[in-house]
């Protein structure tokens, strides 16, 4: 099967039948694409659902320059959420900060297959469950938590990135200065 990575993600984490699978995988289109290329653009409509099998997306707006408002790496799903759940146009764009290998499910493919199977409807309901657990522990840390709080945080979640990422756009990620989170950096560095 060649979007087999995705398949047994999705049987095994969410139970997607046998009969599921069949409908679903002539609608996955299994992408490789080189750094710094853009998935999406600010202002267009994020059509597809992402997962990635390899590699690191970086999702931005732009406010007279880029701000960094997520991340995607492998395991993960990625998407403009507000953009694919409206079909608006998007704030953000998301570009690949190195290689990536991913699978993507269109969004009318999504829909079509709710309306064929009560299975898909559970699918979409535990897809946006994951994606609302995860941005509500995010959230947590970044209310309660420091400039340093939040980079461990990125560091353990999204192992890695940093070797990845421009500075500055770790920087604006976190809300700081690139002169904050380069000292930033370095005491983490030698603290080890």
């Amino acid at each position: 099967m060649k979007n087999s990575h995705f398949i047994h993600l999705l049987k095994n984490q969410f139970n997607l039948s046998e009969d599921g699978e069949k409908m679903l995988e002539p609608r996955i289109k299994k992408i490789f694409m080189p750094k710094g290329t853009p998935l999406l653009r600010p202002r267009e409509i994020c059509r597809y659902i992402y997962f990635l099998e390899s590699g690191f997306l970086r999702l931005y707006k732009e406010n007279g320059e880029q701000q960094t408002t997520d991340f995607g790496c492998e395991g993960h799903f990625c998407a403009a959420v507000e953009s694919l759940l409206n079909q608006s146009e998007s704030e953000e764009g998301i570009i690949c900060e190195t290689d990536v290998k991913l699978y993507a499910l269109h969004y009318y493919d999504l829909m079509m297959l709710e309306e064929l199977s009560i299975e898909f409807l559970l699918l979409s309901k535990n897809l946006l469950s994951y994606y609302l657990l995860r941005l509500n522990q995010e959230k947590k840390v970044y209310l309660k938590g420091n400039a340093t709080e939040k980079f461990k945080y990125v560091c353990k979640h999204y192992p890695g990135l940093v070797a990845h990422i421009k500075n500055k756009d770790m920087a604006s990620y976190l809300g700081i200065t690139q002169q904050s989170f380069s000292r930033m950096l370095k005491e983490n560095l030698t603290k080890g």
